[in-house]
């Protein structure tokens, strides 16, 4: 068997090998409270963007739920997400301050 003939073999037995489950067994996945805060958090975000019309929230907020869950975020991720939510939702909320602001403005402007 030449060099090359070797190192196929032995990748292959690697590849083929079992992966070691102890890096799975470690992974701490969300609370149902940290799905809860996303999903509140998501919520904020569609409603100040106009996303979700008058008399639809009861239904968005069943399926925000429902989609948040499936995904069966781990701890680390769900962190993650939440923080770029809130981000989100605070960025949406300067925009609405500087709409008011101008509109202050144009409103002084025409007296």
């Amino acid at each position: 068997m030449n060099l090359g003939q070797a190192v196929a073999v032995c990748l292959y037995e690697l590849a083929r090998g079992k992966p070691e489950k102890t890096a799975a067994s470690k992974v701490e996945l969300a609370t149902a409270g940290d799905a809860e805060q996303i999903t509140g958090a998501v919520l904020e975000a569609l409603g100040i963007s106009g996303y979700i019309k008058p008399g639809t929230d009861a239904m968005f907020e069943k399926k925000t739920r429902r989609l948040i869950l499936r995904r069966k975020l781990e701890a680390y991720d769900a962190k993650l997400l939440l923080g770029m939510v809130r981000q989100v939702v605070w960025k949406l909320r300067q925009g609405e301050r500087d709409d008011e602001r101008n509109r202050d403005k144009n409103n002084e402007g025409k007296k």
